[in-house]
């Protein structure tokens, strides 16, 4: 049963209590698989539930202030958003640990300012399920959580390589900033991806507002790759052109900062999710937002980036990896 709050009904003590109640995660722990598949969720600025897999509730606890439970305990897994475009501006997505149990993710969307503002997501899960990777990384730069074997590299302020036990040379590189447990999300900041120096190398870089590599802001990863069940990916450069995908899916530019992913299936009960990313070793050095759009056809979903509003706001044709999970 979906549950949808209008305002903001705990008490504030329930509310500190319920957040600090959720168990820490040792690292190396295999979290449960949940047994519906993949875990998604694409909600509506309201707090509705548009499209899910596993999901049995989402509660829109105020202003930019959502939680999504699932069935399954997600304690021990990492989360990926994306906004989808509603406003005016691009708004920007941070994720967390439940506040109302141990299956909950907890998400806010903000302005550009940091001031939380409704507005419609794409949520996944990843658990390590087979073609799927994770890395949670904490503000100190430690790994939190992440897949069995997964270790961390952390050569410069803002700069990390993280590195799985298989090669990702054909995945996608998906990355929110994020609480590591379940405490409020802190001030808005940037993470980017790209190709590592070796096989199973995924390369990040976290950098404030102005694009500044920084410490100190912790993000979820999710490396998505071909053999996922149910799920397409794309990593796409900034004309468009696919630099790596799965079979039968390609991707075009309509126009600046527009972007058109096409695959082989229908698209409407599943979620998109996109976010900075290169197609190649490097990162994007400016900041921008990656946001969801609707696509021309049923096979089809938009992607649009733009740069952030202190920079003009204006389409951009920049580099984003891509996924789209059923």
């Amino acid at each position: 049963m979906i549950r949808r709050l209008s305002r903001l009904t705990l008490a504030a003590g329930a509310a500190v209590a319920a957040m600090a109640a959720a168990p820490a995660v040792p690292l190396g722990a295999v979290p449960a698989q949940a047994s519906t598949g993949n875990l998604f969720a694409s909600v509506s600025l309201s707090g509705t539930l548009v499209a899910g897999s596993g999901v049995s509730g989402v509660t829109h606890l105020g202003t930019g202030r959502y939680e999504v439970s699932f069935a399954a305990g997600v304690a021990g897994c990492a989360y990926v958003a994306t906004t989808v475009s509603a406003r005016s501006q691009a708004l920007q997505v941070f994720t967390a640990g439940g506040h109302l149990g141990a299956g909950g993710v907890y998400v806010e969307t903000k302005n550009q300012g940091g001031g939380l503002t409704d507005g419609p997501f794409n949520l996944a899960v990843d658990c390590g399920a087979p073609g799927w990777d994770y890395a949670v990384v904490g503000y100190g730069a430690s790994l939190v959580r992440a897949t069995p074997g997964t270790t961390l590299a952390h050569p410069g302020a803002g700069r990390y390589d993280v590195t799985v036990p298989a090669s990702v040379r054909d995945c996608a590189y998906l990355a929110t900033v994020g609480d590591p447990r379940n405490n409020l999300v802190a001030s808005p900041a940037g993470v980017s991806t790209g190709s590592g120096p070796g096989s199973r190398t995924v390369y990040i870089e976290t950098k404030n507002p102005g694009g500044g590599l920084s410490n100190g802001i912790p993000f979820h990863l999710a490396v998505i790759c071909p053999a996922a069940a149910r799920t397409k990916i794309a990593v796409v450069g900034a004309t468009g052109i696919p630099a790596r995908a799965s079979a039968l899916t390609s991707s075009f530019s309509p126009s600046t900062g527009q972007y058109t992913l096409v695959t082989s299936r229908a698209l409407a009960a599943c979620a998109a999710i996109a976010t900075r990313g290169s197609a190649g070793t490097s990162v994007p050095s400016g900041p921008a937002t990656v946001e969801v759009t609707g696509g021309p056809a049923a096979n089809t979903t938009g992607i649009q980036v733009r740069t952030l509003l202190f920079f003009g706001g204006d389409p951009a044709s920049e580099s984003f990896h891509a996924a789209m999970i059923c």
